[in-house]
């Protein structure tokens, strides 16, 4: 027969065990939990990094033939940043879907980014961009251009989006751009954005 004391020692040791087991499983289940929070945010934020890029950093794009990139910082014209991306001048024609269009002087197209940083939709008129050349004069867009390349001149921006387009201009005789006004109407500031300067008459 066991001894009462003895047994009653080995009662307390089964219950002392059973508890400890118990409390590591529930240490065990709180580790769990813990790192799939972890591994959870990890791959929320990667997501977030892929399909909502930063906004202060302008969408990356390939310069086309003869085109150069522009360097100058981006714009802020209210809650709109305009980047300047890429310059080509000298360009004596252009050929669209249905019609062809020869320069009275010579073209140029400037490619931009158009980031909207607000939660609302914005009203973007291209009207209102001018390139400005050495002599200091401010050249308004060519429509005909614009109409045949399918750019726009007016168009809504969504909330928090980017649209990458083309601005032409039909710069009189062999002059050259030294800048582009920027801004997203007429009730929203301007701003500058230098271009690189480049002799278009050598091809």
């Amino acid at each position: 027969m066991v001894p009462v004391g003895r047994r009653i020692g080995e009662l307390r040791g089964e219950v002392v065990g059973h508890l400890g087991a118990r409390r590591r499983i529930r240490q065990w289940i709180a580790i769990g939990f813990v790192l799939g929070l972890l591994i959870g945010a990890g791959g929320a934020a990667g997501a977030a990094a892929l399909y909502w890029p930063e906004k202060d950093k302008p969408l990356k794009m390939t310069m086309r033939e003869r085109e150069i990139p522009v360097k100058a910082p981006s714009v802020l014209s209210g809650q709109t940043t305009f980047t300047a991306q890429g310059l080509t001048c000298g360009i004596e024609w252009i050929t669209g879907t249905h019609a062809e269009h020869f320069a009275k002087g010579r073209l140029c197209r400037v490619k931009i980014s158009i980031a909207n940083n607000s939660l609302a939709t914005v009203q973007v008129v291209n009207l209102e961009q001018r390139l400005v050349l050495a002599d200091g004069t401010r050249l308004a867009m060519d429509l005909e251009s614009m109409e045949i390349k399918r750019q726009l001149r007016e168009f809504t921006l969504g909330a928090s989006d980017t649209l990458v387009e083309d601005l032409w201009f039909d710069l009189p005789g062999n002059t050259t751009p030294t800048a582009l006004l920027l801004r997203t109407n007429a009730e929203a500031p301007q701003g500058r954005a230098d271009l690189p300067q480049k002799d278009w008459s050598k091809k």
